[in-house]
């Protein structure tokens, strides 16, 4: 159970990290035009968004993985851990407020994920 765990949390982990990297790859460029100059110079050529599909298409292949080793029932709940790294991303990383609503909904996530991984 706990190894089932852990390898949920690196999974979500790389996830969250690559929608951090999509965040910070978008946070500084010009208003989104659909040419290939601005494809090719803005998103292609963009570090962040090339590390964001990186780390998306390894935690995709991590997934597939324990999609083969783990019952679908107990890891697929799991997942809802990205809400919680996410939040946190979100209050340390860009510095956006959270409020108490959202500490609750934490708490409860993290309650079911406990529940979920028991059984």
């Amino acid at each position: 159970m706990i190894t089932m765990i852990l390898w949920m949390l690196l999974q979500t982990a790389m996830l969250v990290l690559g929608q951090v990297a999509l965040k910070l790859g978008m946070r500084d460029m010009p208003a989104w035009e659909w040419s290939w100059s601005y494809i090719w110079h803005e998103v292609i050529l963009n570090a962040w968004l090339m590390v964001a599909v990186v780390l998306l298409i390894a935690a995709n292949l991590f997934w597939l993985w324990l999609l083969d080793k783990y019952p679908f029932s107990q890891i697929y709940p799991l997942t809802s851990l990205g809400f919680i790294f996410g939040m946190l991303s979100g209050l340390f990383i860009f510095h956006e407020q959270v409020g108490y609503l959202q500490w609750i909904g934490v708490v409860m996530v993290m309650l079911g994920c406990y529940f979920i991984a028991k059984v």
